[in-house]
């Protein structure tokens, strides 16, 4: 997705990830469930030198049962397998803060592995969760921390960057047909726009999907939009 933030905190924050990606440091995105931090972490990984290698994702739920040892060759194929499969690109991994205190301390082993090794991984991590609070708490390691916390970016949830909906609302809609997009009528972008968009981008590009499953008006009036979002009166100032 190419788009032209109309946001001025997010045309900021692709900046810095912008130069962030020139980096090979480890890199932290935070935001809520929804909010886009899969694709930042794609977006850093292609505006990189290693575009053109692997983006592998796996999700720290899932892979905390993995022997993230000193030396997974030996002990865990399919951990070795992780850092073959993303040899010279990104490693991503999402909900960091799944991981239980065991395999912190083995996906940070893991990691000097990899460097001792010469394996040319970056490796970016994605949370929901204040992973600074739960440091201090004692739940969260903070050498673990700091070592996948050298670039950090928080990404706003989309209920606070209302310029953006309609650009997006009209982007995915693009995506999920094969006719022209029609435009917005006032009262149905100011739905969108006051929506509070709970599930964020996923939840939008739902939308999307269900408009695009039935025949598209000329005109997208507010009747045109599931519930919640078309459902309440819309008052103009």
């Amino acid at each position: 997705m190419n788009l032209a933030w109309a946001n001025d905190a997010m045309r900021k924050l692709e900046e810095e990830m912008r130069c962030a990606s020139a980096a090979d440091a480890s890199v932290m995105l935070i935001g809520e469930s929804g909010v886009g931090k899969r694709y930042a972490a794609n977006m850093i990984h292609q505006m990189s030198h290693r575009r053109r290698d692997p983006f592998v994702v796996i999700n720290a739920a899932d892979a905390s049962h993995l022997a993230w040892s000193t030396r997974p060759n030996a002990n865990d194929p399919v951990a070795d397998g992780l850092l073959q499969a993303a040899e010279s690109g990104t490693l991503f991994i999402q909900d960091i803060e799944k991981f239980p205190a065991a395999a912190q301390v083995q996906l940070l082993r893991f990691m000097d592995w990899a460097t001792t090794v010469g394996r040319h991984v970056r490796f970016t991590t994605a949370t929901g969760a204040d992973l600074f609070r739960r440091v201090k708490a004692g739940e969260f390691r903070d050498d673990l921390y700091y070592r996948l916390n050298v670039f950090c970016f928080v990404i706003p949830p989309l209920r606070e960057r209302p310029e953006d909906i309609p650009l997006m609302f009209r982007h995915y809609l693009s995506l999920h047909t094969r006719t022209q997009v029609p435009p917005l009528s006032s009262a149905a972008r100011q739905r969108l726009v006051e929506y509070s968009w709970p599930g964020n981008i996923r939840e939008l590009r739902t939308v999307t999907r269900k408009l695009s499953a039935e025949r598209l008006p000329d005109l997208i009036e507010p009747e045109h939009l599931p519930c919640p979002i078309g459902e309440w009166p819309v008052t103009f100032s």
